[in-house]
């Protein structure tokens, strides 16, 4: 969906809250390198708009927490309906914001003390200073009481995000509406349309080891085999990069000399977009925190090219991509988790070996091919985090593949999924229970056991218990689902 609109300026009182916080991600040319680059580059990495959330995926009646580029923002939408990001800290007593909730006059209010903010970040109304008009006047007006806020905006279905909260940073983001990476595909006479709908998940690893991943086709057959690929199809990855041109990289690739070409481009800082000819792959790589990124991804396809008739199992499949894009749940528990668990968690691992390996990545990879060293040699300034940033520690296996806490608790399809799915199993387990006791009280009243009504409670007791296992592997799903690659 189309909805291009600019959050608007905050008042002139909050003007002192459009200063730019300390930056937590600075911006080198890569992590592992020691040379940074100068202070304009990293300036103007800092200057980009990035996606942040999936709004179809956002509950509009509550705020959330999120972080950009080492800044923690809630985002809320205001009475306008209009999403808005500010600073996710009330300036009373610095409790997080994201904790509180929306009134029904569309203001945020914290939930510590009850202070309540509008849209511009302006604050509204302090319920320590009720029954004192001027003094509730005045520390209202009081720049020291507004919110800091940033440029936000919703567009092609993804809230965009400038960490800039400063005149100059809503100045540019007024003179440039439309993010740089924004898909041109997206727009209303470009010819294409979007199909199933974004996917969004936070994951432990760093920007430039995940961008690397994206940008390198020739890992899918084995990391991804029986999600994306198989490992027998593999028959020579063929990838030349081409020429550079500004702050965009192209690359082709075959897997064998007989398959088709793809082309892969990379348009700094963040995105990723895989050309298949009919169909596109969408990427987008946010830095959020030291050592985590949120990936959104998402598909789209040229309307003007007239498809195939398909076959039945084309008919079946476009039944299945129907019933995901109408259920994205279901998209999201069999198609997209599976794609990232594939190689998350060995990710993260080889980041662990390479900091203990005093990060340098020169003297630890052996990498012949060129396209190993795409990222480091023209990916340009690029966000991630300066040497001697602190890492968080080594994770589990689940703390890595925690689907719940990365997304299922940040989508609103895959939160009532979840509710459902836990309240069938209730009311099967208690359908079971019932048809169980009623057999219990047909033996002890001395009915015969071989009569039809015995078999059908068996038949009842027997359906709800595979009904409540079944929902119970599914709730599971929404939580972590291990990723052993020796039993693909």
């Amino acid at each position: 969906m189309l909805r291009h609109q600019l959050s608007r300026r905050p008042v002139a009182a909050c003007a002192a809250r459009r200063t730019p916080p300390p930056a937590t991600l600075a911006f080198s040319r890569s992590a592992r390198t020691s040379a940074s680059v100068t202070a304009a580059a990293g300036g103007a990495a800092l200057q980009e708009t990035y996606p942040l959330a999936v709004v179809d995926q956002l509950d509009s009646s509550r705020p959330h927490a999120a972080h950009l580029l080492g800044t923690q923002l809630v985002l809320w939408r205001d009475a306008t309906g209009s999403w808005r990001a500010h600073e996710d800290k009330c300036p009373h007593r610095l409790a997080p914001l994201s904790e509180g909730r929306i009134e029904s006059d569309g203001t945020l209010q914290c939930a510590y003390h009850g202070w309540t903010f509008d849209g511009s970040g302006a604050c509204t109304h302090i319920p320590q200073l009720r029954g004192d008009d001027k003094a509730q006047g005045v520390a209202c007006a009081s720049r020291k009481s507004c919110l800091r806020s940033y440029p936000c905006q919703e567009l092609h279905g993804l809230l965009w995000v400038l960490q800039d909260s400063s005149e100059a940073g809503w100045k540019q983001a007024a003179a440039m509406p439309t993010p740089a990476t924004a898909p041109p595909e997206l727009t209303p006479s470009s010819g294409w349309a979007q199909y199933l709908t974004w996917y969004m998940r936070d994951l432990p690893l760093r920007y430039d080891t995940i961008m690397e991943n994206f940008f390198d086709p020739t890992h899918v057959p084995f990391a991804h085999h029986g999600v994306q690929s198989k490992r027998s199809t593999e028959q020579g990855t063929q990838m030349s990069l081409k020429a550079q041109e500004r702050d965009t990289i192209t690359a082709d690739y075959r897997f064998g000399p007989a398959a088709p070409t793809t082309t892969i481009t990379f348009q700094a800082p963040n995105f990723v977009r895989y050309d298949f000819g009919p169909s596109q792959l969408l990427i987008y790589t946010t830095p959020t925190q030291p050592g985590w990124v949120r990936v959104i991804y998402g598909y789209v396809r040229d309307t003007r090219v007239k498809p195939k008739t398909p076959s039945w199992s084309g008919w079946l499949g476009h039944a299945m991509l129907q019933l995901m894009a109408e259920r994205p749940w279901i998209d999201h528990l069999i198609n997209r988790h599976s794609t990232l668990d594939g190689d998350t968690y060995f990710l993260h691992q080889a980041e662990r070996t390479l900091l203990a390996q005093k990060n340098d990545w020169r003297a630890a990879y052996f990498m012949p091919a060129q396209a190993d060293r795409w990222l480091d040699e023209r990916g340009g300034a690029v966000p991630t985090c300066e040497l001697g940033t602190p890492m968080p520690p080594q994770m589990t296996k689940r703390q890595v593949l925690d689907r719940y806490s990365q997304h299922t608790q940040h989508c609103k399809h895959c939160q009532q999924a979840l509710k459902n799915a836990e309240a069938a199993a209730a009311v099967l387990a208690a359908c079971g229970a019932l048809a169980a006791l009623w057999l219990v009280a047909r033996g002890v009243a001395g009915l015969p056991l071989l009569a039809p009504a015995t078999g059908l409670g068996l038949l009842a007791v027997t359906a709800c218990g595979w009904g409540a296992a079944a929902l119970a592997a599914l709730r599971q799903k929404f939580f972590f689902e291990d990723y052993v690659h020796a039993d693909k």
